[in-house]
């Protein structure tokens, strides 16, 4: 039961030489598309958390930070040297 998906109960691909998927490794389910991962404490493959760059910001407009933009002013100029 360790390469099934949690949702959908299908295999999930991985190298059969693999006894125990990789507990910080994703693995996708072919069938549901679910982003997941081994937990060895349960030994269960579960739904992976979301990851914070991929987080949809819920703030309001005016509450969001917006970084500053990318400046050249670490690159040396073609020119010089």
């Amino acid at each position: 039961m360790f390469w099934c998906c949690p949702a959908c109960r299908s295999e999930i691909r991985h190298n059969l030489a693999d006894v125990l998927p990789a507990p910080h490794t994703r693995y996708r389910c072919h069938v549901c598309r679910l982003d997941l991962r081994f937990d060895p404490v349960t030994e269960q493959m579960e739904v992976a958390p979301f990851d914070t760059e991929d987080a949809i910001d819920l703030r309001p407009p005016n509450q969001r930070v917006i970084p500053p933009p990318a400046t050249d002013a670490g690159k040396r100029s073609k020119g010089a040297g």
